[in-house]
């Protein structure tokens, strides 16, 4: 094994973009990754039919962050038509009213001292179905407890939903995984060994020298270290630090991870697509429980339909097997569509899913600032003493947590950092 320059802990997309850039850089890496696999929460079932993601499904946005990579490694993406007509005038209004619901409640937010989400919808005067709608946004999309998120977090966030490219939308035609093997392609494979299956338990250091230790007793030193495992690891103390880092807990702190659960259905017939309520490029939302979204992942003849719930709603799930939470979808998508369970489950290839929450390595789905937590993000990313480095989608308070292209900028970032630092 080469004698490293940086130990890179954690090979989700933070981690995998800043080894990437490192050994670009002409920095000699150890990439420490605690599955079996790659990826982190991007994760891709290939099935006979097709990929089936049980992670990260959409690129949100004309992003270079992702774009570029795809672009370099010749990955085919399949845009999304956001202008196609929907079913109805009654499937379309659900979106468009949970987008200016959010808005309404945050035009009341105060320039001042920060509050939860629920605190500002307690306190304004708005019509009770708007705060309904709103609240049902948070919990959904930001897989957020409104009584914590911070109301100027959620205002940076609508700020980057909103920026240039934004409207448009993209999913990788052969999976999302491709983006993981294209990051650890154009890495400069001599400069970058990769170690699987390597639980990271503490981290002693002192200026430009770290002693990583992992679960199996191995120990092993860097001048560098770049921690990108999630935000709910930290929290978790899952990393023991020596000497301690009092700031950086304290802004692991402000920082909360949200919960979400989703389910794929992989279907053979076509009773899904009774009276054209889901359409390819189209979203269901009923508001129903247990799941109160749902889109067309793959189209006909080898369809994947897929439900989605966030926030407290999620945690409904969270104890339940992948075939329990796959009956759960059935029954929810034969309410939503007016079709008969029973047809749907005759008519099953398979269904796909993944308890994030109780996945020791992530612990949720992706992570939140909570109130007073507005800079928690950039705060964790503040190098220590040019030696400890800190990455992930979490590190982001520019309104890109949550996101896939906001960790890579993280890696990016941190990357950065570390040779700017030498």
């Amino acid at each position: 094994m080469i004698k490293p320059d940086v130990i890179v802990v954690g090979a989700g997309a933070a981690g995998l973009a800043a080894a990437r850039d490192l050994t670009r850089a002409g920095l000699r890496v150890l990439l420490l990754e605690a599955r079996d696999r790659l990826g982190g929460r991007i994760w891709t079932r290939h099935t006979a039919e097709g990929p089936i993601e049980l992670g990260a499904e959409f690129v949100h946005g004309a992003i270079p962050e992702v774009l570029g990579i795809a672009e370099e490694a010749g990955l085919p993406l399949h845009e999304l038509d956001r202008s196609a007509p929907q079913p109805s005038q009654a499937e379309s209004a659900p979106r468009q009213e949970l987008m200016s619901a959010i808005d309404t409640l945050l035009a009341h937010a105060s320039g001042g001292e920060d509050e939860s989400f629920q605190h500002l919808v307690d306190r304004v005067d708005v019509d009770p179905s708007i705060k309904a709608r709103a609240l049902a946004f948070v919990g959904g999309y930001h897989a957020a407890d409104p009584a914590k998120i911070s109301v100027q977090a959620l205002v940076d966030n609508t700020a980057a939903d909103e920026g240039p490219g934004s409207e448009r939308q993209f999913r990788f035609a052969n999976g999302y995984d491709g983006l993981v093997t294209a990051l650890v392609d154009q890495a400069v494979q001599e400069r970058c060994t990769l170690q699987r299956n390597t639980v990271v338990t503490s981290i002693a250091w002192r200026p430009r020298h770290v002693v990583v230790r992992t679960a199996s007793g191995e120990e092993l030193t860097a001048p560098q270290v770049v921690v990108t495992i999630p935000v709910s690891l930290l929290k978790a103390g899952a990393i023991e630090f020596s000497p301690r880092l009092p700031e950086k807990a304290g802004a692991v702190r402000r920082i909360e991870m949200g919960a979400a659960a989703r389910v794929s259905l992989q279907f053979k017939g076509d009773s899904w697509r009774r009276g054209g309520a889901l359409e390819e490029d189209g979203f269901l939302m009923t508001g129903e429980a247990p799941f109160p979204v749902w889109w067309v992942s793959r189209p006909a003849p080898r369809a994947v339909v897929t439900g989605w719930v966030g926030g407290g709603r999620a945690q409904a799930l969270a104890t339940l097997d992948e075939a329990a939470r796959v009956s759960a979808a059935i029954e929810g998508l034969g309410a939503a569509l007016d079709v008969d369970p029973s047809r749907l489950r005759e008519e099953l290839r398979g269904g796909f899913s993944h308890r994030w929450e109780s996945d020791p390595f992530a612990r949720g789905a992706y992570s939140y600032a909570g109130v007073g937590g507005r800079h928690a993000g950039s705060d964790l990313a503040v190098p220590v003493e040019g030696t400890l480095f800190f990455a992930g989608e979490a590190t982001q308070s520019d309104g890109r947590n949550a996101t896939v292209h906001g960790a890579i900028a993280s890696g990016q970032r941190a990357a950065k950092h570390v040779t700017g630092a030498r």
